[in-house]
């Protein structure tokens, strides 16, 4: 089995506590970069050691799939419930199964039950899988605690285990150092919210000017240019015309979205770790499932309310790659000085909705922008810590 790193080991220790306890259902937070996934296998491992049975339930492919991998590094034999998939096996002890999938199918047996993603499990085919194992525990795992519409996950869980903290995993070199830079703070006052967050169409709108489009290539090729950066767009047209924007300016960028097939997919999202491509737009989709540490960018052109999208977004840029010492935030959608640096202080709690965990805190409120380079930064002393401007003194009156 593979060396577990002291926080994973800590939250494998923190979740059998809380079932030892009498809890059923326990959710897990470990921050994007964190290896939810290794805990997961790990936990798999135990229980297929003692003769359970365990089902683990995600929501896209790319997740079946980054689990079946680490199940296989961990030796676990297991099959794959998701339609066409080349490991069906019904028979195993351990199935990895798809959500949209399972739901018209047979349930398996389990003693276990592990959810992936779990701020998705208040829709109906989460329950529906769920109301079938009314005596496994349930463990859910997520690096954003809080639901669609900003709420807690009090109503499905009923302990939580948070061994780490994105700050922390920085701290220990788990996670590479971020520096977060405002540039454009779009005018949203007459972006109508739906759902907990922006009405899309009204975002296209206050992002598609040509002034904001036309900073968000100045300042990659002022600041990145050359590096590999992730776009996240307001919307497929949004997306393409960034995209067509940064081709004419000689950068090598793709675009993809909900409808790409999944061999384009694969082929551009390889071109990016290769480096052929420099900037991937993205409409919706890279936000969970998908690794790619060498990406040194966030480029921020989608504002949202909601702090976990937030999260989802910058946590693709912080996992450490060979030379890769800092990732960078640029942000055009105004997030950063919403919702705070992704290594805020937060409230990870199953009460917790997304408007405290905002990182209102006293580091938060404290935080400055400097005026030439635009930096977001926790003020240690006069100078701005990237390009060492000092605000000036006020004037006696």
């Amino acid at each position: 089995m593979q060396t577990l790193r002291p926080y994973q080991r800590a939250a494998l220790d923190g979740l059998r506590a809380s079932i030892a306890r009498g809890r059923r259902r326990v959710l897990l937070v470990l921050p994007t970069g964190a290896g939810k996934t290794t805990v997961a296998a790990a936990m798999i491992h135990g229980a297929v050691a003692r003769g359970k049975r365990v089902l683990f339930l995600a929501h896209r492919k790319e997740l079946i799939d980054q689990c079946s991998q680490r199940l296989d590094q961990f030796s676990i034999p297991h099959g794959v419930i998701m339609a066409g998939h080349r490991r069906w096996h019904p028979l195993m002890p351990v199935q990895v199964a798809s959500v949209q999938t399972l739901v018209r199918r047979a349930m398996p047996p389990a003693d276990l039950v592990i959810v992936d993603e779990a701020h998705h499990a208040r829709a109906r085919t989460y329950q529906r899988i769920l109301d079938h194992y009314p005596h496994a525990p349930v463990i859910g795992l997520t690096a954003t605690p809080w639901r669609t519409d900003g709420r807690g996950l009090g109503e499905l869980f009923e302990d939580i285990v948070a061994p780490v903290s994105i700050k922390e995993l920085t701290e220990q070199g788990y996670l590479v150092p971020v520096t977060g830079f405002a540039y454009d703070s779009p005018d949203l006052r007459a972006v109508r919210t739906r759902g907990g967050d922006y009405e899309r169409r009204g975002l296209e709108l206050a992002m598609g000017g040509q002034v904001i489009a036309g900073h968000i290539v100045e300042r990659y090729l002022e600041h990145g240019r050359g590096k590999r950066a992730i776009l996240f767009a307001t919307s497929v047209r949004h997306s393409l015309d960034l995209v067509s924007r940064f081709q004419a300016a000689g950068v090598r960028a793709e675009h993809l979205d909900g409808e790409t097939d999944r061999d384009t997919r694969e082929r551009i999202l390889a071109r990016l770790a290769s480096g052929a491509t420099q900037v991937v737009s993205n409409v919706g989709v890279l936000t969970e499932g998908w690794d790619c540490p060498s990406v040194e960018i966030c480029i921020l052109a989608r504002p949202t309310q909601s702090v976990a999208l937030y999260l989802q977004m910058v946590g693709r840029v912080l996992r450490p790659a060979p030379g890769k010492t800092v990732a960078r935030i640029h942000d055009h959608a105004g997030c950063i000085l919403m919702h705070g640096l992704p290594s805020a202080e937060r409230d990870y709690s199953l009460t917790s909705d997304t408007a405290s965990a905002q990182g209102e805190s006293e580091a938060m409120r404290a935080l400055r922008q400097c005026q030439q380079c635009y930096a977001i930064y926790e003020p240690r002393g006069p100078a701005c810590p990237m390009c060492g401007w000092e605000r000036p003194a006020p004037q006696p009156r």
